[in-house]
């Protein structure tokens, strides 16, 4: 029987240690390799790799760990899908495209940097996949569009309506500025619906665009070039055709030091700027968006990169905070209970307030949520979202020692027997305990907002 129980453990061990290496071990998965070796059972070493959220990957066919690599090329196919609005919020952690070498690649947002002048003139620091975070501009970064839900059954999109495919709000973004009038982005607007609107949605931008630095004014006349190309928008070819012709005046207008009341002036002028030698090479990249969508489209029933990508991280800093909300709540819950004669009580109260703190954490990073039930496994993965995070592990350890924990505080048969959880934990633990857990809440809590 012995032996049978340890050729189990053996066979699992294998078979697990090996799903894992075909995954790439992650760091937070070496400790539990140690923590194995002190399991009694087969049952003991299921419920190990259970809490720390390891699976059988050939029982998986979840990809949801394994998103595209920063600095792989983006599929043609989902070039169309990539948003051409220039004033886009980028949350920390969001999956986007970035345009590099006449190319797109995935990469990931790591930080906004301060101090710039301007909603076309911000930088950001962006992972892909060589080495320390690129500084890159943020005309160089594009959002992938979602897809608008109908709001009429059986309603078509036509020439006169908005897209079928727009850029619907990213879960948490909000505006870099109050005042409608700079820099709004299009995560916040809908999409024009007539000829006039868009009108002065172009020129809106072009007065915008025109005094910027001579490249930095390129990547944002070819974004809106693109933006209101007949090919890029055959959902509303009509609009986008009128636009795409009153944009081409304009930027004649504007080549040619002609104004047109405040959206062009004599310091907006710029007579050496030749856009027209770029628009060959534009018509073909928005040509080549368009063969992409419609290849993709003939073997599937919608064009949705974020349906048919469900391993690509949407950061959710909405639902993160919520989950805050309801962690800060649980913690002023175990706070009144203090000295109440139920520490069992607090002490489960506290597990909720960092289990709920730590999921939050993951909502802003990946907008799902964690697999794992063990909080030292998912305090181990959030530690590496942030250098502020780094010693949420160690204090979720010093959390365990105190009694923290969601089974020992509430099921008899987790205690010898007759013992039950009350009168198993020290009273002078709680007060701790709360404030460890507080510590580790406020951390979660900036991360997030």
């Amino acid at each position: 029987m012995v032996y049978k129980v340890i050729h189990g453990i053996t066979m699992k061990l294998t078979k697990e240690i090996n799903a894992l290496l075909g995954n790439r071990i992650a760091s937070d998965h070496l400790q539990v390799l140690g923590q194995l070796l002190a399991c009694d059972s087969l049952e003991d070493v299921q419920k190990l790799l259970a809490d720390n959220g390891i699976h059988d990957s050939a029982e998986s066919g979840s990809f949801l760990y394994n998103p595209p690599t920063p600095g792989t090329d983006i599929p043609e196919e989902w070039h169309d899908c990539l948003d051409m609005d220039s004033l886009n919020n980028f949350e920390e952690g969001e999956y986007v495209g970035y345009s590099t070498n006449n190319k797109y690649i995935f990469a990931v947002i790591v930080e906004e940097l301060p101090g710039n002048p301007g909603p076309y003139l911000r930088r950001y620091k962006i992972e892909i996949g060589e080495g320390e975070p690129t500084e890159v501009s943020c005309l160089d970064l594009y959002q992938f569009k979602r897809q608008k839900k109908q709001q009429a059954e059986g309603k078509s999109c036509t020439s006169a309506e908005p897209p079928c495919m727009e850029l619907v709000p990213l879960a948490g973004a909000v505006p870099h500025s109050t005042q409608p009038s700079t820099s709004r982005p299009s995560s916040t607007r809908s999409s024009p619906t007539s000829i006039d609107e868009a009108k002065r949605e172009i020129d809106k931008c072009l007065a915008e665009i025109w005094p910027l630095p001579e490249n930095e004014r390129l990547k944002a006349i070819k974004r809106l070039y693109l933006r209101w190309h007949p090919d890029k928008n055959p959902d509303y070819n009509l609009l986008a055709t009128e636009a795409f012709k009153y944009l081409m005046n304009r930027i004649n207008e504007l080549n040619s030091g002609q104004s047109r009341g405040r959206t062009a002036s004599p310091s907006h002028s710029r007579g050496n700027s030749h856009f027209r030698d770029f628009y060959q090479q534009w018509n073909q990249e928005a040509r080549q968006h368009r063969d992409g969508r419609e290849r993709f489209s003939r073997a599937n029933h919608s064009y949705n990169f974020w349906a048919h990508n469900e391993n690509v991280p949407r950061p959710n800093r909405e639902e993160a905070q919520r989950w805050c909300r309801q962690a800060r709540c649980d913690l002023n819950a175990a706070y009144k209970d203090i000295g109440g004669g139920s520490t069992e009580w607090c002490l489960f109260k506290v597990h909720q307030a960092v289990e709920k703190s730590l999921i939050a954490a993951e909502y802003k990073r990946h907008g799902q949520h964690p697999t794992s039930k063990s909080i030292s496994a998912i305090a181990l993965r959030v530690s590496r979202y942030n250098a502020q995070l780094r010693d949420l592990p160690q204090i979720v350890e010093n959390l365990k020692s105190l009694g923290v924990d969601a089974k020992n505080t509430q099921y008899p048969d987790c205690h010898p027997f007759p013992h039950i959880p009350n009168g198993q934990f020290r009273s002078e633990n709680e007060m701790l305990a709360v404030n460890k857990a507080s510590e580790l809440l406020g951390k979660v809590e900036a991360y997030v907002n």
